[in-house]
């Protein structure tokens, strides 16, 4: 083929509107291409005048947005799968400190799949957070659950963990999804070296969706990773609908296997909450609690966070929204009002009530 037409036709695919089949699927299910632009404006106050922190004023926020390509090849009597997903910092663009646009800084993989399931190989959410992803519902705005789930008092969001050299397989069976992971060094840079076999993750959860019910459980157990170090976790979800409403609940344990002061930050147990109402076809409003109990052998390192918003569908690729999350620390937690999935987090001070109100945009294609 004329390397001009080539040219033409790969400019084209990224041209085109995204309601065109053509710029999702460049070569069928071979190769697709794929993304997410979450934007937003928002308005804080962190409660506190340290100078790591903005105490008030306006961010412009990037917020997970994403471009990917991922594909199905035949591969004899099974299929070879793959997936290559880049964050796009479209606030600073590869100026981020360093930080900007990363090819496979995201979901990264590639393996095998047919009628025993799927196994993967690469990078890859874990079982644990996505249980808590799919219960969420003001995914990365400043309503966000991470303020709260998988953090600790001192030293905010650290369990939701997207592992390195991981191996998962899932298996769906009509109303069940069962996924399991190992990953070793999995929260180590990449730099060519061996894996550190000294430390790793196994994490498991299975998913239950049946009509308007919804269920949840995971579990995850650490060996000399991250900052627990040693320790496991549980968590628990469920969602129901029920005419123009859906309502849900969640319990998440954190327990490490030390009894050093230092480690108390994660020995603590969750619970939340949350509502979505629809009132037409293209809106609905939502609201979210959770509160984090004191942590074992402390006092006054609990919090709650409670997340409003009301968010407007303009078609089925693109939305508009309002939130407001604001978290109430205790006088020995600084659990953060942003803090995850969010591009701009929101920090605070020890006994702190920071706070965030935002206006996004997002569109998928």
């Amino acid at each position: 083929m004329n390397k001009k037409l080539i040219a033409a036709t790969t400019a084209t695919c990224f041209l085109l509107p995204a309601t065109s089949a053509f710029a999702a699927k460049v070569l069928d299910k071979k190769l697709e291409i794929y993304g997410k632009v979450h934007l937003s404006i928002d308005s804080v106050d962190s409660d506190t005048t340290l100078a790591a922190n903005t105490s008030e004023g306006i961010s412009i926020s990037s917020n997970s947005s994403r471009l990917g390509f991922k594909g199905v090849l035949p591969a004899g009597n099974l299929n070879f799968i793959y997936k290559i997903e880049s964050e796009i910092s479209f606030d600073e663009g590869n100026n981020n400190n360093g930080k900007g646009s990363k090819l496979s800084s995201r979901n990264t993989y590639a393996g095998l799949k047919g009628g025993f399931g799927q196994i993967i190989l690469g990078q890859h959410d874990t079982p644990f957070k996505t249980v808590a992803s799919k219960w969420g519902i003001f995914g990365d705005s400043v309503g966000e659950r991470r303020s709260i789930l998988g953090a600790g008092y001192k030293s905010g969001n650290k369990l939701n963990i997207r592992a390195r050299n991981a191996i998962m397989y899932t298996f769906k069976a009509n109303a069940i999804t069962f996924d399991a992971m190992y990953a070793v060094d999995p929260d180590s840079a990449p730099d060519g070296t061996k894996d550190n076999t000294d430390s790793s993750i196994t994490s498991l959860s299975v998913r239950y969706k049946n009509g308007p019910l919804w269920i949840g459980v995971a579990s995850e157990s650490y060996d000399n990773a991250y900052d627990l170090k040693n320790g496991s976790a549980l968590r628990i979800g469920a969602k129901y609908k029920f005419g123009s409403a859906q309502v849900g609940a969640f319990y998440e344990s954190i327990d490490t296997d030390s009894n050093l002061a230092a480690e108390n930050d994660w020995n603590r147990e969750a619970t939340g909450l949350n509502v979505k109402f629809k009132i037409n076809k293209a809106t609905d409003i939502r609201a979210q609690y959770l509160v984090a109990d004191d942590a074992d052998n402390t006092t006054d390192t609990g919090a709650s966070k409670l997340s409003l918003g009301v968010f407007h569908k303009l078609d089925k690729k693109a939305q508009v929204y309002v939130a407001y999350g604001a978290t109430d620390n205790d006088a020995n937690a600084k659990f953060q009002a942003v803090d995850g999935g969010h591009g701009d987090e929101v920090k605070t001070k020890n006994g702190g009530n920071p706070s965030a109100i935002s206006l996004g945009l997002i569109y998928k294609f």
